[in-house]
């Protein structure tokens, strides 16, 4: 439903320019736990290392990054260690089974030095060849991977539907499988650490960001770990990104107007609720034809978003069923539906934990209006200020999300280094500069 950020195929070619000059590539073979270790892992399978990045290469990649976010300079100058970026392969639950799942893990390379975890959740993907552990050297990934050297352990989960489990549907906008394969990342690098089988230390701090659907996922994520002690997870601070935090508004905001920009948004969520047995409408129900029909094949894996908005329309009336439009909030067919979304909704609560909202002003994929109302609904639960609202200003779904990256990141290691950070360093911009997709 909500893509991380938007292409610019200008911006794209100068920075995989400046990639290809200042990414040193390492690969070798895999290293999982041996036949006779007699740790029992809770989650940990396998892990291979995809590549490296020297701390010369992640500041120049950051000091590329100045000329259009000179708040970069902020992370170019606390840049001193090389970074391992490892592919990690681990079980999760999913539907009651055990499945094996993966995501990256990446590690500053040091002796002798504890690290805080920070584990990101990417936005929508349909395509499987631009999971994190499939385009390991994409833009948007090479970043965030490249945050560990600044003295972090960055977590980056492909999703179920993804890299080793890419035999499902991925699982669109499903709380609890989404969690799951989340927390058990963590638990993953975890025991990798705590088995001394990379050479990286944890100071216990858990630090999770996300956005789109990734603040979607990082918000059900810490509500979960603060409500849920079986996971042994503790979270330290939260940054979200412009999440379809309540489904059902999300939903008709894109329904209730005359067009929608993304129609693969409309599409998925659908889809993965049929495939997980949520809803047992035939496709018909929501779509019209000739859509109707070919919609399941385009969520196998071989599609972009881009590639399946163009298979789509962006009219709504011409793309969903005209009894879906009138019935979806009262006629009983769609009941499964309504529930469905409000089952995986996440709402506020009383948190102990400093959480921070970020959403683009004038973002029409995911209204800023779910990112109001999820503010009030912290600020009724009583959790006052613990949860900071940032709305940044003049920014849509696609030029907001850099911002908040930096933003979030910055954050974060400043409470690490005992700072107190009260800025709300948002950006205006006039549409210039660039934006960023995981591909």
């Amino acid at each position: 439903m909500y893509y991380f950020i938007e292409k610019s195929k200008t911006t794209k070619l100068i920075l995989l320019f400046a990639l290809a000059l200042t990414f040193v590539m390492g690969c070798k073979k895999d290293n999982p736990a041996g036949n006779d270790d007699p740790v029992s892992y809770k989650a940990y399978t396998s892990h291979t290392l995809l590549a490296t990045r020297t701390a010369f290469s992640i500041k120049t990649l950051f000091q590329n990054l100045e000329v259009f976010y000179p708040e970069a300079a902020e992370i170019t100058n606390k840049v001193e260690y090389d970074v391992e970026v490892y592919e990690v392969t681990y079980k999760t639950i999913f539907l009651g089974e055990e499945i094996e799942a993966s995501g990256l893990v990446c590690i500053p390379v040091a002796d002798g030095i504890s690290f805080p975890i920070i584990s990101f959740q990417n936005g929508t993907n349909t395509a499987h060849d631009e999971a994190p552990t499939k385009d390991v050297n994409g833009i948007g990934f090479s970043y965030l991977e490249s945050g560990a050297g600044i003295g972090n352990i960055v977590i980056i989960p492909d999703y179920i539907g993804f890299g080793k489990s890419e035999q499902f549907v991925h699982p669109y906008l499903h709380k609890e499988s989404t969690v799951l394969s989340v927390e058990n990342l963590i638990i993953a690098a975890q025991e990798m650490m705590d088995n001394k089988l990379i050479s990286a230390q944890w100071n216990s701090k858990l630090y999770l960001m996300g956005y789109s659907q990734g603040g979607w996922s990082t918000l059900c994520t810490h509500k979960d770990i603060a409500n849920n002690s079986g996971s042994g997870l503790s979270v330290t601070a939260t940054a979200c990104g412009a999440g379809p935090y309540d489904l059902s508004l999300v939903q008709h905001f894109m329904i209730d107007g005359v067009t929608y920009p993304q129609p693969v948004y409309m599409a998925y969520s659908m889809i993965s609720y049929l495939s997980l047995g949520i809803v047992s409408n035939p496709v018909t129900d929501f779509f019209n034809e000739p859509y109707a029909t070919p919609l399941p094949s385009y969520f196998e894996g071989q599609y972009s978003n881009g590639e399946i908005n163009a298979l789509l329309n962006d009219t709504v009336a011409v793309l969903l069923a005209d009894e879906f439009l009138t019935g979806m909030d009262s006629d009983a067919k769609y009941e499964d539906l309504r529930k469905g979304l409000s089952d995986n909704s996440v709402h506020g609560w009383n948190t102990a934990q400093s959480i921070r909202i970020y959403h683009g002003t004038i973002d029409n994929y995911v209204p800023p209006t779910t990112s109001d109302q999820l503010i009030q609904e912290f600020a009724d639960a009583g959790a006052g200020d613990k949860v900071t609202y940032i709305p940044l200003e003049g920014l849509d779904h696609g030029t907001a999300a850099f911002p908040m990256i930096l933003d979030a990141l910055i954050w974060f290691d400043n409470l690490e280094s005992g700072l107190k950070d009260n800025r709300s360093a948002y950006i205006k911009t006039d549409g210039s500069k660039p934006q960023f997709i995981f591909e």
